[in-house]
């Protein structure tokens, strides 16, 4: 990826003062600027008061932050981007929005099929769209899935998420993503359950990029980013260390250390989770969002199919609805979850719809959170914490404190609160101080011994290791790890170099494994009769043959993928 260089406006002495005057007119229609009554002096006095505490109690190096109240917006700027140099941050600075990117992208998609003229739509199925190319785990799947499908992250496919940690094989097109899809396994039911998968959404960026001939990229830049003059979002760059980047933090033993900047490499993966913002461009995002009509207009994106992008579809599972619902009596303000829509989640706070975003991942964290009703938008971005088990709750407490007062609320988090929050409501779940008891596998080390791979995700190498011999060595990409037998053929993934940080990001606690492995037609020596050694073979077979196969097995991929396999089969052994 490329970071495009800014071109210079042009000089011209015969530019028109009428064009002048024109254009002028044209900017403060489109961005009003922001005037200090968005909050009275006491109420912004009270809400930096809180931000302040909290970002000293939490240890949060630098923080952005973006108000909107109808034509109003005030951007706030605090700490520091680079703790080494001690840069300030400012509405300028950029910070990395992960997922949250996939809001933006499934707004392109929709701003693309209305420049089809509604012959693309969102139940348009992509096999079609891309000229019957698609084959995903079975036929019915690859038939049938459409963007909505994939928008709402509701394929039910494995989300191969390891894939996010250890990138894909280098130079790899988007094209050659999707060929390779197949190999995602599927662990729900289609369109009943909601898993979230960069691949799928990868997927849907590619039909906009096979019917414009364009790249997401350019796609964005075209007909979004430029339209809403948000000219210093990057959605590509070699080098997020370039100045105007904030650097991120990750907690290690307790102590924030830079993360490698290497990790943010996305590659094809980029319309899930690659883009950098900053607080001045999140105004004008917030008030499209938002639905002002001048900017609605200026996307080309009438309001109702914006609505229809937001509107939720998909009920959250269990886990998630734990995390992001505070509907139970202990809230004293509830904050229902509604369900997912198309790159937004939904919320009821305080009685009124709030399509809402956020994302943590490599030391940022950042959320985008919205109230149409009342016209309200937040948006904030921080470059680290220390280590929490729940890091969206500092976001989570500002994002209720600002918004309580712009609704001209009291603010049910105090300053004491917000350092403990989720606490004292409801009790965080601790890091947990895991022993991890070695056991013996099924067996001897040495048959686990190899590389295996496919297409999509790249090569595993398993080694013995090189400082504990009942264990091996794992290296996937850059993402290197120890597997520890758990018994049987389970093993259990301790990472280390990059992501040490995940291993043990407090000091005195034992390593939380990262994810069970289980070993699927493994080769190995006392069961080489029983590896089916033609699977590359049955890949070639004939669509009722693939389909027949896959109905048979989903089951066991379903129950095998759910111990943390991500789809992984040994595709050869070299």
């Amino acid at each position: 990826m490329r970071q495009k260089a800014m071109k210079s406006p042009r000089q011209n002495p015969a530019l028109s003062p009428r064009l002048v005057v024109t254009c002028l007119v044209v900017l403060i229609a489109l961005f009003p600027e922001s005037r200090a009554d968005l909050l009275n002096s006491e109420d912004e006095q009270r809400l930096m008061s809180f931000v302040n505490n909290l970002m000293e109690c939490r240890n949060i190096p630098g923080l952005t932050m973006t108000l909107v109240k109808g034509k109003e917006h005030k951007t706030y700027s605090v700490g520091v981007s680079n703790k080494e140099t001690g840069e300030a941050v400012d509405s300028s600075t950029l910070f990395y929005l992960g997922s949250l990117t996939q809001s933006f992208t499934s707004t392109l998609i929709a701003v693309l099929t209305q420049r089809s003229g509604n012959v693309i739509h969102f139940d348009s199925p992509i096999a079609q769209l891309i000229g019957g190319e698609l084959r995903l785990t079975n036929k019915v799947l690859s038939e049938e899935i459409t963007l909505r499908d994939a928008l709402m992250h509701r394929t039910g496919l494995s989300t191969g998420s390891i894939g996010a940690l250890t990138g894909l094989p280098k130079a790899m097109s988007r094209g050659e993503v999707v060929n390779q899809l197949k190999y995602l396994p599927l662990l729900g039911v289609f369109r009943d359950d909601f898993s979230f998968n960069q691949f799928i959404y990868t997927l849907a960026a590619y039909v906009g990029e096979k019917i414009t001939g364009s790249t997401w990229e350019k796609l964005m830049r075209t007909h979004l980013l430029d339209r809403l003059l948000m000219s210093s979002t990057i959605v590509e760059a070699d080098d997020v260390t370039a100045p105007g980047f904030a650097r991120s933090y990750v907690s290690e033993k307790g102590v924030l250390k830079e993360i490698n900047s290497k990790l943010f490499d996305a590659g094809p993966l980029a319309p899930a989770s690659f883009m950098f913002t900053n607080a001045d461009d999140m105004v004008k995002a917030l008030k499209f969002f938002l639905g002002a009509p001048n900017l609605l207009s200026q996307v080309q994106l009438p309001g109702p199919v914006l609505e229809e992008v937001m509107t939720p579809r998909t009920l959250l599972p269990a886990g998630f609805r734990e995390a992001l619902d505070k509907s139970s009596y202990v809230w004293p303000v509830p904050d229902i979850s509604v369900g997912y829509a198309m790159g937004f989640f939904r919320n009821v706070y305080r009685g009124m719809q709030v399509p809402w975003h956020a994302s943590s991942s490599h030391g940022f964290t950042s959320i985008m959170w919205m109230v149409p009703e009342r016209g309200i938008g937040v948006f904030i971005s921080i470059n680290g914490q220390k280590y929490s088990t729940t890091p969206l709750t500092p976001l989570q407490a500002i994002t209720y404190t600002a918004t309580d007062l712009l609704l001209g609320e009291d603010p049910w988090i105090n300053q004491t609160s917000s350092c403990t929050f989720p606490e004292p409501w409801i009790k965080v779940p601790e890091f947990p101080d895991v022993k991890m008891e070695t056991k013996e596998a099924d067996h001897p080390l040495e048959s686990y011994i190899g590389t295996f791979g496919n297409d999509l995700l790249g090569d595993m190498t398993i080694r013995k290791s090189n400082t504990d011999n009942q264990a091996l060595s794992m290296v996937m990409s850059d993402v290197t790890g120890q597997l520890l037998p758990e018994g049987g053929n389970i093993f259990r993934l301790f990472l280390d170099g990059n992501f040490n940080h995940l291993r043990e990001p407090e000091e005195g606690k034992h390593p939380l494994p990262f994810l069970r492995v289980l070993w699927i037609k493994i080769a190995i020596a006392h069961s080489m009769n029983d590896y089916d050694d033609d699977d590359d073979d049955d890949d070639d077979d004939d669509d009722d043959d693939d389909d027949d196969d896959s109905d048979d097995n989903d089951d066991d991929d379903g129950g095998n993928d759910d111990d943390g396999d991500y789809g992984y089969d040994e595709d050869e052994k070299r």
